[in-house]
């Protein structure tokens, strides 16, 4: 079982380009990946989100690049040409208005577009496979944080199964004693109307059998007991269960509605009410 909160980080470095790569997940009913990137990584992005999708099967994804490029000194050439423009035209302007001074390097150097600086590029394809090699590890360490946190969160999920467990044990029980105290409840009561010799055996039996078919929860407690096992077999699987895990916790609600509504009576209600506020901390976790 693996939670969808998670986080993982790695760098690498290749050629003067050090890259790091960050991925965050929080909880999302479905997968949702954004990818912040550096605009030299904006033709690979929607690679990046599919790469990102096969390896993490819901929940918000944010992916963060940062790319630093130390490539060294870049490289300062001379455009002749637009020198030799220069020259000319100041020997040009010299003649024509009879200027004093020379035509040196000063006047020359100091305008702006006869250097041209020139930076080292990368190459794409080294770059490229840093880029997959770094988000594969980025990828691994969120996915070693998503199982840590998963493992802890099927341990508690498994004491609140147990603890579910128990408590259907202990409603099997009283449920086996309701009819019997129908019959001295109801018989009690018509007594106190009635008298003792007024009341109709008879009759008493079949207000008592009508009664106790009206609170026998035995197929609510079966099927609880059923879906309390499916749900412990989900909590041992790998795969991504969280939706399944949902729908069962569903189920597991009307049950213990359905016995509470039906049932009448306060020993069953009060484990109706314990097993609402475990099954409430069970989804919780589940979402």
């Amino acid at each position: 079982m693996k939670s969808m909160t998670g986080y993982g980080a790695a760098s690498a470095a290749v050629e003067g380009i050090r890259l790091t790569v960050e991925i965050r997940s929080v909880n999302h009913r479905h997968l949702d990946v954004k990818v912040s990137a550096p605009r030299e990584y904006a033709p690979w992005e929607a690679d990046i989100r599919r790469f990102v999708a096969g390896r993490v099967g819901r929940g918000r994804v944010e992916v963060s690049l940062t790319r630093i490029a130390d490539r060294g000194p870049a490289r300062v050439t001379v455009r002749k040409d637009v020198a030799e423009r220069y020259v000319r035209a100041l020997r040009e302007l010299k003649r024509s208005f009879s200027l004093e001074g020379h035509v040196d390097l000063p006047l020359v150097a100091f305008r702006h577009d006869v250097f041209e600086i020139v930076e080292r590029k990368s190459d794409r394809r080294i770059e490229r496979s840093l880029l997959d090699r770094t988000l594969e590890k980025a990828l691994a360490a969120h996915a070693r944080e998503r199982r840590r946190e998963g493992a802890h969160l099927r341990r508690d999920m498994d004491r609140r199964v147990r603890a579910l467990k128990r408590l259907r044990r202990e409603m099997a029980k009283v449920a086996r004693r309701i009819g019997p105290r129908l019959r001295a409840r109801m018989q009690s009561r018509l007594e106190n109307v009635l008298g003792t010799d007024g009341v109709d055996p008879s009759r008493l039996v079949q207000e008592v059998a009508i009664q106790a078919d009206r609170a026998d929860v035995t197929e609510e407690l079966v099927r609880l007991e059923s879906h309390l096992l499916s749900l412990g077999d989900l909590l041992k699987e790998s795969a991504a269960v969280g939706k399944r895990i949902e729908f069962l916790v569903q189920e597991i609600h009307r049950e213990i509605n359905t016995i509470g509504s039906k049932a009448g009576d306060l020993e069953l209600s009060r484990l109706v009410l314990d097993a609402k506020a475990e099954l409430e901390k069970l989804r919780e976790q589940v979402q």
